[in-house]
This record gives structure tokens, sequence and C-alpha cells, in this order.
């Protein structure tokens, strides 16, 4: 019987994974919004954190000294089971940084612990940035002077954690960052757009097998003497990839974030994010995983994020409660106090207008 429980956890272990996708918007005020879905195979019990201007981070390390530091920009994000450790942010800069799940990709670089003051675990790296840096390039230059490890649960290499980063910045940039084979490779992001595995680079390459995509409905083509005629509207980017795999949801989000029309401002960048989000995450049951014939865990969009980087505002919604709630950094007081929570919820909540009938 204990073979058999050991046996289910290890393998529930190796099926667990991140379904997220990033993207982009850049209005024609100039406003950069940015937004991403987190998919995940059980509830991480994510709350709102906010992290103040002076507080002191320590890396996450097994009895050693790591790379230590004190925040220079207040910061929100979004932490898993309970930890300061955050899967995604915005500081009050404008920056924004995310994790991605990296899966038979990610290869962190060694353990040296002659250099353990300027190491951090994969779980640190987005509240070292959010912390630190106001603009991509910013990040670009610091990131080559630490070290970035994988840290294990239960030293099992099944239970380390593999990902990858997209930083985005107020005036546009984004960069990718990934470890592989103990390397570090930084990716400048002309699109906007990040998923999972594989690398960005392959994701880009991708693209090409979609060139003949356009937004523009077509109504008719020849072929031979033969007259090809729409069946309906809806003919714009026909052929556009629709399963939840991550080079699909790539191609999907890459196509919808750098449409024809961009919004005029921040108002509707933020209302087109919220769209494509729609189009993008995973409801229950539509990715499942199973262990000796019996569904063990559910892909689902546990929470999904757009962020106002101009305005400094972060957007928020569950997988249970649908509307959108939102804090706005510039009326935080980010100059004292210590690391604070805010519960996200989980039970959907209806606007009730029955009262206005008459």
């Amino acid at each position: 019987m204990k073979r058999l429980l050991v046996f289910l956890l290890l393998s529930l272990a190796a099926t667990v994974s991140f379904g997220c996708t990033g993207f982009r918007l850049i209005a024609k005020d100039g406003t950069v919004v940015t937004a991403r879905t987190l998919e995940f195979d059980f509830d991480l019990m994510s709350e709102i954190t906010v992290v103040p201007r002076g507080t002191y981070m320590t890396a996450l390390t097994t009895g050693w000294q790591g790379l230590s530091w004190n925040v220079k920009y207040g910061y929100v994000g979004i932490d898993a089971l309970g930890m300061d450790l955050l899967e995604d942010g915005l500081n009050e800069a404008g920056l924004s940084a995310g994790t991605f799940y990296f899966d038979q990709y990610a290869g962190y670089q060694e353990l040296d612990k002659a250099q353990s003051r300027k190491t951090l675990s994969q779980y640190d790296l987005v509240g070292w940035i959010l912390g630190n840096f106001a603009t991509v390039e910013e990040v670009k230059e610091a990131i080559k002077q630490v070290r970035v490890y994988g840290f294990t649960v239960a030293h099992s290499e099944i239970l380390k954690m593999p990902l990858h980063y997209a930083v985005y910045d107020t005036k546009g940039d984004c960069v990718i960052i990934e470890y592989i084979d103990g390397e570090l490779h930084l990716h400048d992001n002309p699109i906007g757009v990040i998923a999972n595995s594989p690398p960005f680079d392959w994701h880009i390459q991708n693209l090409s097998n979609y060139v003949n995509l356009s937004s523009a409905n077509i109504k008719s083509s020849k072929l031979g003497q033969f007259e090809i005629k729409a069946i309906s509207g809806g003919t714009g980017l026909l052929g556009l990839p629709g399963d939840n795999t991550s080079p699909s949801r790539f191609v999907r989000a890459a196509f919808y974030s750098n449409g024809s029309v961009r919004p005029s401002n921040s108002e509707e960048a933020v209302t087109l994010g919220w769209h494509i989000i729609n189009a993008l995450d995973i409801p229950e049951g539509l990715v499942i995983n199973e262990v000796l014939g019996f569904v063990v865990t559910r892909h689902i969009a546990y929470w999904s994020s757009v962020k106002d980087l101009t305005n400094r505002i972060y957007y928020y919604r569950t997988y249970k409660d649908m509307n959108i709630r939102m804090v706005d950094l510039k009326r935080i007081d980010l100059d004292s106090g210590n690391i604070r929570f805010i519960p996200m919820s989980y039970k959907q909540q209806y606007i009730d207008e029955t009262d206005l009938i008459k």
C-alpha cells in the first residue's frame, strides 16, 4: 500500500504543470498594458502580496547565505502557497515580471557556494527584479551579475520547478529570461508574447508557419476556374490553432495582441486584455492528467491578471470569481510597514439588478 501511495504521489508530481500565457498591448496614447493567465493542476491558494520599500529580502536557500537586498521599489503581486515568493507582479516604477512553466528545458546554474552571496533561487527571481529595477535594460544588465540555481523540494529533481520569465516596462520593452543547460539566455521580445516550452526562439520561428494569416475577412478565392465562397463571416485568421498546447496558445496570443486595430487608451487596452484572456484561459475539464485510468489533476486557469504599467494599476480575477478587482499602487503607502497580504475571492459574486425593474 505504501509503495502504491509513493507511486501515485510521484506520478502526480510528474504531471504537475503550468499552462500560462502572457502578452502585451500598447495603446495609441502610449499606455502599456500586460496580461497573463495562470493555469495549474491544483489550487496554489494564491493571495495578493504588497511589499513596501526598504523590506529586507534574502534568497531561498538550504542553510547557506544567499543573495540579500533591500527593496528599492515597492511592488504588488500574486504569491503561491502562503509564501512571499511571487509568480507575477508590478512595481511602482511600472516594471512587470512573471514566471511561466518551462518543462524539459529549464536548466539552472550550478550551485557554487563560493559565489553564494550573489546566488538566488528560481523562485526569488521575480521579487528580486521587481524590488530592484525600473526598466528592462536595467534587468538585462543586472541579471548577468547574479547566479540562479534550482531550489528543490525534498531533494527531488521531480519537484524542482522549471521556470522562465517575462519582464516588461513602461516603454513597451520586453525581455524573456531563460536558463538552459546552466546558461543564461536573454531574448528581446518584439511581439511581447510568452507561453511555455519550447524555448522562446522556437516559438518565434514557429510563427513562420502562419505567415498566411490575416485578420481581414476573405469572401472568396479561386481554385482554377472554380470560385470558393466563404460560408459565413469570421474568415479573418482562418486556420489559427485552437488547442491548448503552448505553441498554439503562443500563436493565438501573438495574433490577438497585435491586431490590426489598436486600443486608443488605457481603458480600451485593459478591456481588450480581458477579452484576449477569455480566449486563452482553460476551463475545468478540457485538460486533465490521469494515473492508472483515474483523473488526478485538472488544468484550470486559477487566476488571471491585467497590469496597466503606465498608470500602475494591477487588475486580477480568479477562476471562481469572474469579477475584476484592482489594486492602485499610487494609493498604497509603500514607505513603511511589513509585507501585507490580501485574500483573493474564490466565490462568484453576482450583481442583482432585479429591483431595478419597475
